[in-house]
């Protein structure tokens, strides 16, 4: 197409390319804390709340209290899958409560839920010393939508056109676990350049996946017959199987997302640096972008990560709480405004390759706005909802494990038009002028199908 297409990245890469296995606990320390201070903000300033009216929750007290903390288990040997609303914790920052932790009792708490790491502002008291009692959960505020002014709102319009803007999200393992056989993304890429014909292609990874390597390496692939004297790195297994099916791909713009699982990424923990470009052999109409990473084409905002929250975050939770697990999921990490909010990570024994470099977190969180488009690849089956104006998209495995054909998305949006939009009051500059802003409202003028492969 002759779409000018301007692709916008919400993010410095160079932060991303930080030293692994280099883990500072005092760094660590201050990073948790640093969180629970940030809300502690948030709040104060949402619920006019003086800094007197918040203390520490271990200590005894007859008055009530507000506080901010992290939930955590009884113990730090406590599995996710054995958390119970008897069993939690809230951990202070040095600042609100020297660190410590004190029981909770949650039992007059409804239509909540909570997880290990999640960042929560209680109302309560502590008279006994020993159980903080929770009398209010106080919502933590949502970020705002981007918005625009109605000049940019026509400079988009004007580069769709008539026409649709179509985005194709598609997500690894592009191979079975037994082979590198890539017959299913030549179909794949085959199927984009003749049928659907898109502007932007979005590909996150795995694209060749560690765990099944070993086994493929020792089984069948010296034996094939096939020369194989120029493979002498795992970039070179990229080169030769993946780089020539993904070149193919005739659009404006494909953006790579590396796994943790990927085997041509040096850097496997999550926040996670780019892929090479150049060393992949890959053309210039490819974007590599990080792990995770925001940002916008045209007037619609991404956020994109491929860790996966949708499986690893187990909730517990209080009466008349939201019955549907994925939507519960969602809105935490809408509301804790960061990609993957579960500290420490569950033990996962079929998925050892993901790490989390906690010092390095902030990489994770939002910027000052809430992206319009999430897209939450997980081995949960596929899904399309709008949880909070926000679309959440989980495209499936173009592969599944098996080796047979899984799914990806495609999303379709409608040329942004004034006359659709939410208008908000914006910026006086002078008293003269105000400026109308819009949001961008991508949820109400876009359709998002999952296929099959």
């Amino acid at each position: 197409s002759n779409k000018n297409i301007k692709i916008i990245a919400n993010f410095n890469p160079k932060k991303y390319k930080y030293r692994t296995m280099n883990l500072k606990l005092l760094e660590i320390a201050d990073y948790l804390d640093e969180k629970i201070d940030d809300v502690s903000q948030i709040v104060a300033d949402r619920y006019n709340l003086e800094d007197t009216q918040f203390a520490d929750p271990t200590r005894q007290s007859q008055s009530e209290i507000y506080t901010v903390g992290r939930i955590v288990p009884d113990s730090p040997l406590a599995s996710t899958s054995e958390l119970n609303l008897e069993s939690l914790f809230l951990e202070t920052s040095r600042s609100n409560g020297f660190g410590c932790r004190v029981h909770l009792d949650l039992s007059n708490v409804s239509k909540a839920s909570f997880f290990s790491g999640q960042i929560v502002a209680f109302r309560g008291i502590n008279a006994t010393g020993d159980t903080f009692k929770v009398i209010e959960n106080l919502k933590i505020p949502y970020l705002g939508s981007i918005s625009y002014t109605s000049e940019e709102i026509q400079n988009f319009a004007d580069i769709i056109g008539d026409d649709n803007l179509k985005v194709v999200v598609a997500s690894g393992p592009y191979h079975s676990k037994k082979s590198l056989d890539f017959t299913h993304l030549e179909n794949f890429v085959n199927h984009i350049n003749t049928v659907i014909k898109p502007d932007v292609v979005i590909m996150l990874g795995p694209f060749i996946d560690i765990q099944a390597v070993p086994n493929i390496l020792s089984n069948s692939f010296f034996n094939t017959g096939e020369d194989i004297d120029d493979l002498k790195s795992l970039d070179d297994l990229f080169v030769s199987f993946v780089s020539p099916i993904l070149s193919d791909i005739k659009c404006q713009r494909v953006i790579l997302l590396p796994h943790g699982s990927d085997v041509t990424n040096p850097h496997t923990p999550y926040p996670q640096a780019p892929f090479n470009r150049k060393s992949l052999s890959l053309p210039k109409t490819f974007k590599c972008f990080p792990n995770p990473s925001l940002f916008n084409i045209n007037e619609l905002s991404f956020g994109v990560s491929t860790a996966d929250i949708l499986r690893d975050l187990k909730d517990v939770t209080t009466k008349d709480a939201n019955s549907n697990r994925i939507e519960r999921i969602v809105e935490h990490v809408i509301q804790q405004r960061q990609f993957y909010p579960v500290n420490p990570p569950p033990d996962a024994p079929d998925d050892r390759s993901f790490q989390l470099d906690t010092s390095y977190l902030g990489l994770s969180e939002f910027n000052d706005e809430m992206p319009d488009i999430l897209i939450l690849p997980s081995v949960v089956k596929s899904f399309i909802k709008v949880v909070k104006n926000v679309m959440v998209i989980n495209p499936g495995s173009v592969v599944r494990p098996d080796g047979s054909r899984g799914s990806y998305a495609l999303m379709q949006v409608k040329c942004p038009d004034i006359s659709d939009m939410n208008k908000i009051a914006g910026n006086t500059k002078d008293e003269e002028e105000v400026t109308e802003v819009y949001l961008a409202t991508a949820w109400k003028r876009a359709r998002v199908d999952i296929f099959s492969t």
